[in-house]
Parts: C-alpha cells; sequence; structure tokens
C-alpha cells in the first residue's frame, strides 16, 4: 500500500490537488483533520489543542487505509501537526514524532505558493506566512530525507505532475 501526502504551506491548493487525485485513482482520501477542529471550536487555536489535533490527524488517515486498494491519499499528515507545533508554539510533542517515525509515507507532493493566495478566517494567515511555512516545509523534507516532487503551476499542470511521481512508484 503506497502512502501519498499532498503537502505544503496554507494555500497551495492541497486539498484541490487531493481531491482530484481521489477522484483520478479511484482510491480514498484523507482529510486534514486541524480544518474541521479550527471550524468547530470557532477560536484561535492554544497549545493544548495540538495533542487532540494530532490524535485526530492519524486517526483520519488510519481510517481511510481500510479502503484503499492500491494507495491512499492523505491532505497532509501527521507532519503538518509536527512542523505547527513548532512554528505557532516552538514545541515538539514527542510522541507525535514517534509515531510519524513508525508510518510510512511513499511520497509527498509539496505543493508550491505559486497560486494566487486565498483568505479563509481562521485558517490561514497571510502570503508571507505562507511563503514562510513553505520554507519550513522544505526544510523538514529534505533534512528527515523523504521522497518529494515539488508541484506548481496550474491545476491541470499539478494533476500532471503528480500523476507522473506517483507512477513512477507504483
Amino acid at each position: 500500500m503506497k502512502r501519498i501526502v499532498i503537502t505544503g504551506a496554507e494555500s497551495t491548493g492541497k486539498s484541490t490537488l487531493a481531491k482530484a487525485l481521489a477522484e483520478y485513482y479511484a482510491e480514498p482520501c484523507s482529510a486534514e483533520f486541524v480544518r474541521n477542529y479550527v471550524d468547530s471550536h470557532q477560536r484561535e487555536l492554544k497549545h493544548s489543542d495540538l495533542e487532540p489535533i494530532a490524535t485526530g490527524q492519524l486517526a483520519l488517515e488510519d481510517a481511510q487505509r481500510e479502503q484503499a486498494q492500491r494507495l491512499i491519499l492523505h491532505d497532509t499528515n501527521i507532519l503538518s501537526s509536527m512542523i505547527y507545533a513548532q512554528v505557532y508554539f516552538d514545541t515538539d510533542i514527542d510522541w507525535v514524532n514517534d509515531r510519524f517515525l513508525e508510518r510510512d509515507y511513499s511520497l509527498y507532493l509539496l505543493c508550491m505558493p505559486d497560486m494566487p493566495w486565498q483568505a479563509d478566517e481562521g485558517q490561514r494567515e497571510s502570503p508571507a506566512a505562507r511563503d514562510d511555512l513553505h520554507r519550513h516545509f522544505k526544510h523538514q523534507l529534505e533534512r528527515r530525507h523523504l521522497p518529494y516532487v515539488e508541484i506548481h503551476g496550474s491545476k491541470q499542470a499539478r494533476i500532471r505532475q503528480a500523476t507522473r511521481a506517483i507512477a513512477a512508484i507504483l
């Protein structure tokens, strides 16, 4: 079973790409847990939210796996939770890091911040924050020697790049 993670900073087309790939491959896609968490709490996140978010993200990833045939797509994964905890709260959660190391993600599709930034109340900060977060994502992928492909351009170009990258590992 191949696990494909669509990752990157805010407003880089991750969810759009994840949905398109799930349709293309007729395979499941786990959602980004923090999006619903923020919507349901209607407030800024606190340090105490980090563990419930990580737990929820892992549960979503695992729930979809049972439905997959060849691959599962993840609209972000636990690495995003780890990066956001570090960037916004200057903290690491040991058990989250340990769980991440136990998982086998086959490929990361790093969405580049080359599309217009779109506001999303409570979910996104700014174009400047997006660029800074992108650097954090890329740094973590490289530092951890994780397999990734940069995805850029129009929606159609992104789908072509993603399907080529996935085909190379299937």
